[in-house]
């Protein structure tokens, strides 16, 4: 099976949404947290749960925290974790900072 590998600013995303959550209640961060451990644990087990959407990435919608979802995809060499971005954005601004960070990964 392949690795997964984050892309840069995955984590910062994490931050950002875990600080979301955050400004209502430390209880609510970490059922967030929880949720989001338990989204990962499923797509490591089996990153082909979510189909993959018309631009190449698949979208994990965290369970009890719809406003957040999980962007991943297959690369040759790894399963690259895109971002934990927020779905009340506007879907090209998603796009367009998944896209760069694939191409930024592709170049290490």
């Amino acid at each position: 099976m392949k690795e997964f590998r984050e892309a840069e600013g995955y984590a910062a995303d994490l931050q950002v949404a875990y600080d979301y959550y955050r400004s209502y209640s430390p209880m609510a961060a970490a059922r967030f947290l929880a949720s989001y451990a338990r989204a990962i644990r499923v797509i490591q087990h089996n990153p082909q749960a979510c189909r993959t959407r018309r631009h190449g990435w698949r979208q994990m919608i965290i369970p009890g925290h719809p406003g957040f979802s999980i962007f991943y995809r297959e690369l040759p060499i790894c399963w690259l974790l895109g971002g934990v971005l927020s779905t009340v954005r506007d879907p090209d601004a998603i796009q367009a900072r998944l896209l760069i960070r694939e191409i930024a990964d592709e170049e290490t």
